[in-house]
């Protein structure tokens, strides 16, 4: 049965981000060798688009990233490596934000 993405929250660094339209995540990539071990060198990615405003002091920052609701969670650690702000004459404001998982 399909999985209502209805209810979703999604937070970072403990602070709520809200009006979410649009979320993805992808969690795992690629294994790489470094000497004789292997690391992930690709943990995940996550891509967040909303209506509530996002502060763009967010930005380079790293902290504990947690989506719950509509079959979406996870929680992870994360660093934020964009903010988008997008205006529409007579509209409203969309916003969005890149973060990468980090191990």
């Amino acid at each position: 049965m399909a999985t209502v993405s209805q209810g979703i929250s999604f937070s970072f660094n403990g602070s709520p981000l809200t009006e979410v339209t649009g979320l993805s995540w992808t969690v795992g990539g690629g294994y790489t060798s470094a000497r004789d071990s292997a690391y992930l060198a690709e943990a995940g990615s996550v891509s967040l688009e909303c209506l509530g405003g996002i502060s763009t002091s967010i930005w380079g920052t790293t902290g504990t990233l947690t989506i719950s609701g509509g079959g979406m969670a996870l929680s992870v650690d994360a660093v934020c490596l964009d903010v988008t702000a997008e205006a529409n004459l007579n509209g409203v404001t969309r916003y969005s934000a890149e973060f990468s998982i980090i191990t």
